[in-house]
């Protein structure tokens, strides 16, 4: 079981399950989001998310794929807490809001080409460009 927060601590949540596809996402819609060059992906079935503490705002969109995504953040501070998207049966929970950041160990880049030019990519995370 992992646990994790926002900053603020409103919201608690854990996640039940391993997560087989934990990477970086240099999607420029995560750029834009979290402030950085990258989101901290680790992925669960939705079902595998739970609030213990607090409720989460959501912001769903479709970032140009077709199919929707719902962002949720802490309504307090602010803190990104997971996207998800339905379509894809995927939870990605921000690794940074956990408890304990070892619980996190990043395998894939996602959309590595979209990283900004100061960025540099880590070459043994295994590359993935879209589905």
């Amino acid at each position: 079981m992992i646990s994790g927060s926002c900053f603020c601590h409103a919201v608690q949540y854990e996640v039940s399950a391993k997560s087989q596809m934990q990477g970086l996402c240099y999607c420029t819609d995560c750029q834009q989001v979290g402030g950085s060059s990258h989101w901290t992906s680790y992925a669960v079935a939705p079902s595998d998310f739970h609030l213990v503490r607090g409720s989460l705002t959501g912001y769903t969109y479709d970032p140009g794929s077709g199919r929707e995504v719902t962002r949720h953040f802490c309504g307090t501070c602010g803190t990104q807490i997971m996207v998800q998207s339905d379509a894809l049966g995927v939870a990605s929970v921000n690794a940074m809001t956990f408890d304990d950041h070892s619980q996190f160990e990043p395998k894939i880049a996602y959309f590595s080409a979209s990283a900004p030019r100061w960025c540099e990519v880590d070459k043994n995370l295994t590359p993935f460009d879209g589905a």
